[in-house]
């Protein structure tokens, strides 16, 4: 029985001057997920996350840089 492949991360939470990427990769796979379902993802959204609004200030760039990665991994695999 072939599995759905899901979109995941695994990050090293590389701890830099009290930068965390971790929550910016709980992030990403979050801003994924919405993005699946909703064709889209706003700052707010990720309120009912969980996240707290200080938390998507300070993650949102870095949410969005492993996701680029990700994408960027994968470019080329799949679309030709």
């Amino acid at each position: 029985m072939a599995q759905e492949k899901q979109a995941g991360f695994v990050v090293v939470d590389v701890i830099n001057e009290g930068t965390s990427f971790s929550t910016a990769g709980r992030m990403a796979a979050a801003i994924m997920e919405i993005r699946k379902k909703n064709g889209g993802c706003m700052p707010q959204d990720l309120n009912a996350r969980g996240f707290t609004p200080k938390e998507v200030v300070d993650h949102w760039d870095a949410a969005h840089f492993l996701i680029a990665i990700n994408n960027l991994s994968s470019w080329g695999k799949d679309n030709g």
